[in-house]
């Protein structure tokens, strides 16, 4: 199966090395014992109840929408995307999103579906951590409380060349306005010239957590800005190419590159125009 899907990605993945990257200062602790995690990732887990509370107001609601698109993106380690894989490991100051993802399926803080080509988040797709590190040659300590540690060291965040994103384009009618909401996030393992994409996360269970997570991002001005984790996928900062649209995998329509950048192109230039009704029909209000 992992073949089969390397297979599928071969085609899409664009491989590109960072022009510049910027510079995180990571303060190593001198002590014998392996470091568990980073402060940052300690700090970015204490969510505090009226953090949850406060978080459940943005989370995704589409009990009014009268329509719907699906969007899926590849976000790649290119310029522009630096915040879902620098610093590559997680540090004092920064946290790096994948190492973070696995201290929270090691708490039990949220848990992972099985991949599919369309996230099925039903109780069915629950993956077990220990399978699902073990599937993926990580490290990990079983505690007495039914959780696992893994070291800092051990996670192969650099391994991590693409994420996979799924977006929600909809209109809500009970509101009258349009919105694009992240769903899913799924990290996708590279190793031997083989892409492995290894499980789908809710954004809803981890936004709480990403707002805890400050970023650094270059904006218009080209000056770095702070944001947190949170703010980068709300608001889309990220670049990333579509590779399926609903049920629809684009390889399967379009097996000619060119073909397939001609239609990566339209599509955009649709979602932009309705975009465009979007903010049109929210100035009517």
């Amino acid at each position: 199966m992992k073949y089969w899907v390397s297979l599928m990605f071969s085609g899409l993945l664009f491989v590109s090395t960072l022009a510049a990257q910027n510079s995180f200062t990571q303060e190593y602790v001198l002590d014998e014992l392996p470091v568990v995690s980073s402060a940052a990732e300690k700090k970015a887990m204490e969510v505090s109840s009226r953090e949850f509370l406060i978080m459940e107001s943005s989370s995704n609601d589409y009990s009014s929408t009268i329509w719907s698109r699906d969007i899926y993106r590849q976000i790649s380690n290119t310029e522009g995307n630096e915040s879902f894989f620098l610093p590559e490991q997680s540090s004092n100051t920064r946290v790096n999103l994948f190492s973070l993802l696995i201290n929270l399926l090691s708490n039990k803080a949220i848990v992972a579906y099985k991949y599919e080509e369309q996230p099925e988040l039903n109780d069915e797709n629950i993956l077990k951590v220990k399978d699902l590190l073990q599937e993926n040659t990580i490290s990990f300590t079983e505690n007495t409380d039914n959780t696992v540690t893994v070291n800092l060291d051990d996670i192969p965040a650099d391994k991590i060349s693409h994420y996979l994103v799924k977006e929600k384009w909809y209109f809500d009618a009970k509101t009258g306005k349009g919105d694009v909401r992240v769903t899913d996030i799924c990290p996708v393992l590279s190793e031997n010239g083989k892409h492995y994409p290894m499980f789908w996360i809710h954004f809803d269970d981890i936004s709480s957590y990403l707002a805890r997570a400050v970023s650094p991002i270059s904006m218009n001005n080209n000056k770095l800005t702070n944001v947190s984790l949170f703010d980068i996928f709300r608001n889309r900062y990220y670049r990333g190419c579509i590779y399926q649209v609903g049920l629809r995998h684009l390889t399967d329509y379009f097996p000619d590159m060119k073909d397939m950048i001609a239609e990566r192109l339209r599509l955009e230039n649709e979602l932009d125009y309705i975009q465009s009704k979007f903010y049109a029909a929210e100035r009517k209000r």
